[in-house]
C-alpha cells in the first residue's frame, strides 16, 4: 500500500485528495488527511462574513465525512515533520508515515508583528476575526476607516520566484468597497473617509495597467483614497502610524497582516528564511523529492491566492499518478492571478492577469455577471465539499474573457 499524507484541508490539499480519489483504491494507495479542524473554511468568502452578509455556517463544511469516505482523516496539530524518517509526529506524539507527503498547510498570518493589533485592529483574515469585525462596523457611527497590508516576506531559495511586497491585496481593494456600500446602506458614508494603503510602490502590484487602471477609476468614484510606500510601524486608539512617521487618522483599522510560513515547517528546518518550503516548478521540495509544497506555505506562491493552490493541489495530483501508475497527462500549470471581487450591491470586479509571470493578459470585467460568477463558484465549491468546477466551465470562463479582451 501506497502511503499518501495530506497536512492541510484547505483549497490546495483539498485538491490534491480530490483528484487523487477516483484511482486510489485501484492503485492501492492509502489516503491520509490531517488537519488541526474539521471544517473547510472559503477564506474568500470571509468579507461577506465581515459584512453581516453570510455566517460562518454559510462558508464552512464538515470534512471528515467528505475525507473518510476515500480515506483516514485526523483532526490534529503536527508537532514534527521528520522527512529523514519520513514520518509526520502529532501532537499526541503519534506517528504517521508516508511515501508521499503534501504540504498544505497555508501560512501564517502574523499579527503579533504588529503592535497595537490585539487592542485596536480587525482582520477578515479568520473565522474569529470577521465576525468580530462585522460587530464593529455595527457600532461604528462615522469617521476614518483604514485598510491595508503588512509587508511581504520572501526567502532566497527560489530565486527565479517574483518578488512581492504585499502577500494579496485583493482583500484590501473588496474590504473598501463593501464598506462604502455598507455605510450607504446604513446612511454613514458622508459621514465617513475610507483610506487604503499599500506597502508596494503601487497598489496591486501583481497585476498589469488595464487592471490597475481599471481599480483606479473605481477608487475615484467611490472616493477611497489610495497611499503607497506605506510600512506600518504601529496602530493606537484613533490612528495607523507608518515607518516614515507619517499617520493616518483611524476609527477603525481593517488589516492584512505579513504572512509567514507555518511553525511546523521552519521548526523541521523545511523552511527557507521565512519559513515557507522551498520547491522546484514542479513544487517538489528542494531538498526531499518525497514532499511537496504547495498553497501560501510554498516558497512558489506568489501571491498568497487559493487560485494558485488549486492549480498547484491540480499538478501535484497528476505527478503522482504518472509516478504511481505511468499513465495521465500532467496538468498544466500556467501561473496567473484571478480572483473575483466582491464590490457591494451585487457588483463585482473579476480579474485576471499573468503579467507578473511575464504573459500579456490582463482582464478587469466588472459588473453583475461577476457578482453571479463568484456567488456560483463559492455555491459550487461548498456543495461539492471542496471540488473545484469541471474543466469544461474553464474552458468556457476562458472563451468568455478573450471576448472582453
Amino acid at each position: 500500500m501506497y502511503r499518501v499524507v495530506i497536512l492541510g484541508a484547505g483549497f490546495g490539499g483539498m485538491t490534491v485528495f480530490h483528484h487523487i480519489v477516483p484511482w486510489a483504491k485501484k492503485e492501492q494507495v492509502q489516503l491520509t488527511v490531517i488537519d488541526e479542524r474539521e471544517t473547510f473554511l472559503l477564506k474568500p468568502s470571509l468579507p461577506e462574513v465581515a459584512m453581516g452578509e453570510k455566517g460562518i455556517q454559510d462558508v464552512t463544511f464538515a470534512v471528515r465525512p467528505v475525507i473518510e469516505a476515500h480515506g483516514t482523516f485526523l483532526c490534529s496539530r503536527v508537532q514534527r515533520i521528520d522527512p529523514e524518517d519520513k514520518s509526520v509526529v502529532l501532537e499526541d506524539g503519534t506517528k504517521i508515515f508516508y511515501d508521499t507527503l503534501v504540504l498544505a498547510l497555508g501560512a501564517q498570518k502574523d499579527f503579533r508583528a504588529i503592535p497595537g493589533f490585539s487592542d485596536f485592529g480587525h482582520s477578515v483574515c479568520t473565522d474569529v476575526l470577521a465576525p468580530r469585525l462585522f460587530q464593529a462596523l455595527e457600532e461604528f457611527s462615522g469617521g476614518d476607516l483604514v485598510i491595508g497590508s503588512a509587508p511581504m516576506t520572501q526567502g532566497t531559495r527560489t530565486p527565479d520566484v517574483p518578488f512581492l511586497k504585499a502577500a494579496c491585496e485583493g482583500p484590501v481593494g473588496e474590504i473598501a468597497f463593501m464598506v462604502d456600500a455598507y455605510l450607504q446602506r446604513r446612511g454613514l458614508r458622508e459621514k465617513s473617509r475610507i483610506h487604503c494603503f499599500s506597502p508596494a510602490d503601487v497598489f496591486f502590484e501583481d497585476v498589469g495597467d488595464k487592471v490597475h487602471e481599471a481599480f483606479g477609476e473605481f477608487t475615484e468614484q467611490h472616493q477611497i483614497g489610495i497611499e503607497t510606500k506605506k510600512i506600518i510601524d504601529h496602530l493606537e486608539a484613533d490612528k495607523v502610524v507608518f515607518a516614515d512617521g507619517t499617520e493616518i487618522p483611524s476609527a477603525l483599522s481593517i488589516l492584512i497582516p505579513a504572512y509567514r510560513g507555518p511553525e511546523v515547517v521552519a521548526e523541521s528546518h523545511l523552511g527557507d528564511e521565512a519559513g515557507f518550503a522551498p520547491t522546484d516548478e514542479q513544487f517538489r521540495h528542494l531538498d526531499y523529492p518525497d514532499i511537496y509544497a504547495i498553497g501560501d506555505g510554498a516558497s512558489r506562491t506568489v501571491p498568497k491566492l487559493g487560485h494558485l493552490a488549486v492549480e498547484q493541489g491540480a499538478l501535484v495530483a497528476s505527478l503522482l499518478h504518472r509516478e504511481l501508475t505511468g499513465r495521465g497527462a500532467i496538468h498544466d500549470f500556467d501561473p496567473e492571478i484571478f480572483c473575483i471581487m466582491n464590490m457591494g450591491n451585487h457588483r463585482a470586479m473579476l480579474i485576471r492577469s499573468n503579467t507578473l509571470y511575464g504573459g500579456n493578459m490582463d482582464i478587469a470585467y466588472y459588473g453583475a455577471v461577476s457578482s453571479f460568477m463568484k456567488k456560483a463558484f463559492d455555491d459550487y465549491l461548498l456543495h461539492l465539499k471542496g471540488k473545484m468546477p469541471p474543466d469544461i466551465a474553464q474552458r468556457l470562463l476562458n472563451v468568455y474573457l478573450q471576448r472582453l479582451a
